[in-house]
Parts: structure tokens; C-alpha cells; sequence
């Protein structure tokens, strides 16, 4: 039997969709990427913010219309784990929802509705990747304990349930004997790695773990807690080369008091001093952050405050999300909340201060060398490749255009910035 998925939403999501398809396999099914061939579709949904549901929502009713009328339909997810009984009510032409599940009990779950007349098999299909193969993104732990007043993660997927180190090394292992360079560890919260455990581990013994491995490859840090970036870690990340110098550091606001009512631990000030810590000990760290808008009480003054951190700080990288109202969270109760079209407007504010800021960071990159990690080949006759230099973060961040490459994809290799146009450069290999 052959399957078509659609994964929706985050990276982790990705890890689950990646993970479904090697017990799939396991199973006697085989992934396709033509859903005119599938009898199974799978849509791993995303139920976070509004935006997020209304994508899920809308492709599961045009992959209704587009599929074979005899294939059958699996939604799962985030989505299904909070509106379930909703959804089957709403959308009664499929199949079978299904919460979150181990990846076991989910393929059970498979083969009970949808019986495969194939033989399971013993090995595993040749490098099943969501991604290019240059990198893959490894989840250290699942859930969360945080308990930030807009966030439903926690409802969604529980208390931090931390993986075990022979766990995730094991699948660092497998990942770079596959031929992947750049390994992305993630989590709601990498830095609060271990703390579920009897005997306390961290992130830091994590990596340095990680680091025992005798092999040439990225580590990239993606969502750190601001106020847990410890010393220790910090001091890690300087002494090994391997450990990109690239922290994903989601800020959410810097006003204190409505930092207090998102129930995130920290203030404005010590923000900032974790800034200066890290740019004084590693001066060449590159920052990602988001923030919100339109948090429920936020005033004109306290956006501005925003804004002003935003100019001063000048974070490399930098999403901004609208408020989103989501029932079962505490902050869904907080009055006023701020209109539609002022949230969309301060919205627009913060990116446009962004875009100076990240033009003005680009323009001092041009005529410097990188070492470039070569992703994918832009035609067919390989004169343009695509790839990423230590700044950009896969799939947010955006590219580098390289030219005067002739290898294979996977390779990393240094290359010169001739240009860029908004967040991508342009670069030849020297």
C-alpha cells in the first residue's frame, strides 16, 4: 500500500512525520510522492495559533477533492489532539483522526484501519528525509513546562518528557553515517533538557556528549529560554567549531509588564545583559528571535518600547507573530484585547524597522568568505547550487546562490558574497 503525507507546521513536526514514515515502512507500506497513486493519504496537522489552524483545515479539504476517491484519509497532530471530536463532526468524509501516538501505537493504528498486503520489512528505506539530506533536525525532548500564558503546547503535548542521550546519539550517528553535515537539535525548550530527568542532565552534558563523536559536522541550537543560556553553555558553544555560532532565542516581548502577564521568566534587563554576555564572548553569534504583538493590554507605549529594543538590539534574524486568542490558556481571558488591524499594523512596523536593519548587515557581508554548506542544484545543468553559510538557519533564514560549484550536494566549501537581494546573497565559490 502506498501513502502520500503532508506535514504541517514546525520542525518538530517534521522529526514526527520522518519517524511515522520509517515504522510505515517497517509495516509493509511505502511512502509516495504522487497522491494520484496513494490509497492512504496522512496529514500530520498544526493546531498552535488560528493561522495555523485554518492551514490545516483548508488542506484537508483540497486534498479531499485531489485525492483518488478510493484512497482512504488519516488527519493526526496537533489539531486532532485538541478539536477531535470537532473535527469528525465538521469533516465526516475522513477516515479516521488520530491523536498524538508513539510511532508504534500509530502504525498499529494504520495497520488495524488500512491492513497492507505487504510483507514488512526488515530494513529501512534508503534515507527517509523531510528534508534535503545535507541536514536533518534531531528532537531532544517533547512538551513542555513553561506554562506561557498564550501557549497551548503544554495542553497540546504535555509536561517535558526529555530523550535519553543513547537515544538522540544514537540517531546523530545514523543521521551523519547518511551523509547529513548539519544537525538541528530541537525542542519547545533545549535549554530545559533533562530537567524531568531522577538524576539532573542538561543540555550542556548533552552536547558535550555529542561532541565525543569523532566526526566533521553542524550543531545548530534552535529555541533556547533566554533567561536559561547559562555560562556553562555559553563557554561550550565558544570552544567547538562544530557548534555553529547561531542561537534561535525566542524574546516574545520586552515591556515587564507584559512580560509578567506571558508568565516568561525574566525582564527586559536581564535580556540585555544576556545579549551583551554573548556577543562579548562570542563576537561573531548570530541571533534569531521573535517577538508578539498585540498581547492583550498592550499599549501604544509598551509596542514602542518594542520597537526601540528591536532598532537598538539588531537581531540578525527576527519573526513576528500576532497575539492569537487560544481558549484553555490563561492569557485568553486578559481584556482588553488589542484589534485586529492595530496587531497587523504593529506587525508590519517591527518587520519594516527589520528589513533596514537586515539590509544594513548584509551590505557589511559583501566580499566576505564563508564556508558554505551546498544544499540542492537550482536546474538541471548545475551552474547555480543553493546553500547556506553558518547565519542561516534551514528554512527561515533564506540562501545563499552559489556559483563556480561543480561537486556533488552535501559538501561544505568556502565561498565570497557578491551581493544579496532582501534576505538571500549571491556568492561564487573561491
Amino acid at each position: 500500500m502506498k501513502f502520500y503525507l503532508v506535514s504541517l507546521g514546525c520542525a518538530k513536526n517534521l522529526v514526527d512525520s520522518e519517524k511515522i514514515t520509517e515504522h510505515l515502512y517497517r509495516a509493509g507500506y511505502h511512502i509516495t510522492d504522487r497522491i494520484e497513486d496513494a490509497s492512504l493519504v496522512l496529514i500530520n496537522t498544526c493546531g498552535f495559533i488560528n493561522e495555523a489552524k485554518k492551514e490545516s483545515i483548508e488542506t484537508i479539504l483540497a486534498l479531499l477533492q485531489e485525492k483518488q476517491k478510493r484512497a482512504g484519509m488519516v488527519i493526526f497532530g496537533c489539531l486532532v489532539q485538541r478539536y477531535q471530536k470537532e473535527l469528525e463532526k465538521l469533516i465526516p468524509e475522513v477516515d479516521l483522526f488520530l491523536p498524538i501516538l508513539s510511532y508504534e501505537d500509530f502504525a498499529g493504528e494504520i495497520k488495524k484501519h488500512f491492513p497492507s498486503h505487504r510483507e514488512p520489512s526488515r530494513t529501512l528505506q534508503k534515507n527517509i528525509l523531510f528534508t534535503p539530506p545535507s541536514y536533518t533536525y534531531i528532537k531532544i525532548a517533547e512538551g513542555c513546562r513553561n506554562c506561557c500564558s498564550y501557549c497551548t503546547i503544554p495542553l497540546i503535548r504535555g509536561p517535558l518528557k526529555s530523550f535519553s542521550f543513547d537515544d538522540i546519539v544514537h540517531q546523530i550517528k545514523d543521521s551523519l553515517k547518511k551523509g547529513v553535515y548539519e544537525i538541528n537539535l530541537i525542542a519547545q525548550d533545549l535549554t530545559a533538557y533533562g530537567n524531568d530527568f531522577q538524576k539532573k542532565k542538561s543540555l550542556e552534558s548533552l552536547l558535550l556528549k555529542i561532541l565525543s563523536i569523532k566526526k566533521d559536522f553542524w550543531i545548530r541550537l534552535l529555541y533556547l529560554y533566554p533567561s536559561r543560556v547559562s555560562q556553562a553553555l555559553i563557554k561550550i558553544i565558544r570552544s567547538d567549531t562544530r557548534i555553529v555560532k547561531y542561537i534561535d532565542m525566542p524574546v516574545q516581548h520586552v515591556s515587564n509588564r507584559i512580560l509578567r502577564l506571558m508568565n516568561r521568566n525574566y525582564t527586559r534587563e536581564i535580556l540585555e545583559k544576556k545579549i551583551e554576555i554573548l556577543r562579548t564572548k562570542i563576537p561573531d553569534m548570530v541571533f534569531r528571535t521573535s517577538f508578539m504583538v498585540g498581547f492583550p493590554t498592550e499599549s501604544e507605549e509598551e509596542f514602542q518600547e518594542l520597537a526601540d529594543f528591536v532598532s537598538h538590539i539588531k537581531f540578525d534574524h527576527l519573526g513576528v507573530f500576532e497575539y492569537s486568542p487560544e481558549e484553555n490558556t490563561s492569557a485568553f481571558l486578559l481584556k482588553p484585547r488589542v484589534p485586529v488591524h492595530i496587531k497587523r499594523k504593529r506587525r508590519r512596523n517591527l518587520m519594516n524597522i527589520q528589513k533596514g536593519l537586515v539590509r544594513e548587515k548584509n551590505m557589511a557581508l559583501i566580499g566576505r568568505t564563508y564556508p558554505c554548506l551546498i544544499e540542492l542544484p537550482v536546474d538541471e545543468y548545475g551552474a547555480v547550487w543553493t546553500g547556506r553559510i553558518y547565519s542561516q538557519a534551514p528554512e527561515v533564514d533564506g540562501i545563499v546562490y552559489v556559483t563556480g560549484y561543480n561537486a556533488s550536494l552535501g559538501q561544505v566549501v568556502n565561498i565570497r558574497i557578491k551581493g544579496f537581494k532582501d534576505y538571500d546573497f549571491f556568492g561564487e565559490c573561491v
